[in-house]
């Protein structure tokens, strides 16, 4: 079992608090909050809905994490953690795991031209070679792969800088407003090389 998985295992609610460590699962034979798809023990969780409606493992994984419902929950004695906000600390180390688990290794020069290690979203995301691709541009299509690395696969391309019809691509996120900024990283590294790009990043 890789550390990637090894943490996935661990996430046994959506919320963040521990199901395995919950005193009442045994005696009401409770399976766990992702076990029983967000209705454990005592009923529905409007928590747990939330995340299966947006197709997140798990809170930590939503671009609204902390939202105010997960803080809400967090603080209701209800509810409540103990102590306060402890499911919010728990997902955020969850996720900062999966993220690091899933780098660990990888190129981290980005499909379009785009590096990882200049994102403003890499504590979110594990890279788009890898086994956590989180980019806030995949994460707009059903299967989270952006059109670029779907094409630069399909062509079996390292990436979008090895096209040859990278001046005139409009695919994907090239097509957004601000798509020139990956295009014009995109020529740069097809000019200098991925080393000296990401040489060139590092001392900017």
């Amino acid at each position: 079992m890789t550390d990637f998985e090894r943490i996935r295992s661990e996430i046994d609610s959506y919320c963040g608090l521990s199901c395995g460590e919950c005193p009442l699962r045994e005696s009401t034979g409770c399976g766990g909050c992702i076990a029983t798809k967000g209705r454990p023990f005592h009923g529905e969780c409007g928590l747990a809905q939330c995340a299966i409606e947006k197709k997140r493992g798990f809170c930590g994984e939503c671009p609204d994490f902390p939202c105010k419902l997960l803080q809400d929950y967090s603080h209701d004695p209800e509810h409540g953690d103990d102590p306060p906000g402890r499911r919010i600390e728990r997902c955020g180390r969850l996720k900062a795991g999966l993220v690091a688990a899933a780098r660990a290794g990888v190129d981290p020069q980005g499909v379009c031209g785009h590096h990882c290690d200049h994102c403003p979203y890499t504590k979110y995301c594990g890279g788009c070679r890898g086994v956590y691709n989180n980019c806030s541009y995949g994460t707009l299509y059903e299967d989270g792969v952006c059109p670029n690395v779907s094409c630069a696969r399909e062509r079996g391309l390292d990436g979008c800088y090895d096209c040859p019809e990278l001046d005139g691509c409009g695919k994907g996120y090239f097509g957004a407003e601000d798509g020139h900024t990956a295009k014009d990283a995109a020529r740069s590294i097809r000019e200098r090389g991925k080393k000296a790009h990401a040489e060139g990043l590092a001392g900017a």
